[in-house]
């Protein structure tokens, strides 16, 4: 576990953390709390991690989840209850009734995301291809370099497609077209206005955290979670799993009476 911004070290954060009134946690899923497989159907969390998670949400912390992934698809993954999702990277909000909204898209947006949705399955690689809300996603994680490497042509040369209102964006082992306009920063940014005086944390792997880490609030913590270290905004960087149980561990600590 290192400290990466000598302002925001870990130690007062748990001492907040233990007085505060109201508690947020804020997760991603895959590659933070659960390793990177080939095929994202096998992704489960790492071992202790469910209890842990389900032992603070018992403490008087609410937990949300921001996630890539459809928000009803992590719903039915996740072992805890009443829980709030942001899926789709904010484009769904599944509240803890179980109410499901999206945000509008335009249909010219719809379009565009068919369109390359079908340039990807004409290629042959239906299989790399993942859709959600206002999404298109390509992965290669698992291919073999010459599969990997017309994947990558082939997202490039999507991009070069681009409508006004759509981003294109590198993560982990693929490459992601989405409707702009919501991200993991604002899933996190909502949540704190939401719940101005909650004492937070967000923890999260690739580069589609770091809107969510710019979007913490003074009083609360960015950790990024990840094998090794790269540039972040995050304030907090601790390697997977043994140093994410220990970070959990804290937080279940500083809230148990």
């Amino acid at each position: 576990m290192k400290t990466l911004d000598p302002a925001r070290p870990p130690e007062p954060f748990f001492e907040r953390l233990r007085a505060a009134g109201e508690r947020l946690l804020v997760l991603d899923y895959d590659g933070t709390l659960a390793p990177f497989t080939a095929r994202r159907e096998d992704a489960v969390l790492y071992p202790g991690i469910a209890p842990l998670l389900a032992g603070i949400q018992q403490h008087a912390t609410r937990i949300a989840f921001v996630t890539g992934r459809p928000a009803a698809e992590l719903a039915a993954r996740i072992p805890l209850q009443d829980v709030e999702i942001f899926g789709a990277h904010g484009q769904e909000h599944l509240a803890p009734c179980g109410r499901l909204t999206r945000a509008a898209l335009r249909q010219s947006s719809r379009q565009w995301l068919d369109a390359s949705a079908a340039r990807v399955v004409d290629a042959g690689f239906e299989h790399a291809l993942e859709r959600k809300y206002g999404t298109v996603a390509i992965h290669w994680r698992g291919e073999q370099p010459d599969g990997r490497a017309r994947l990558q042509e082939l997202a490039r040369a999507i991009a070069t497609t681009l409508p006004a209102d759509v981003c294109a964006l590198a993560f982990d082992g693929g490459y992601e077209f989405r409707v702009s306009g919501h991200d993991k920063g604002t899933a996190v940014a909502d949540l704190v206005t939401r719940h101005p005086q909650a004492i937070m944390a967000y923890l999260g792997d690739d580069l589609t955290d770091e809107d969510a880490f710019m979007a913490v609030p003074p009083t609360g913590l960015g950790v990024l979670v990840r094998d090794r270290l790269r540039d972040t905004r995050a304030h907090l960087w601790l390697r997977p799993p043994d140093e994410l149980h220990a970070f959990l561990a804290s937080w279940m600590a500083a809230v148990k009476p």
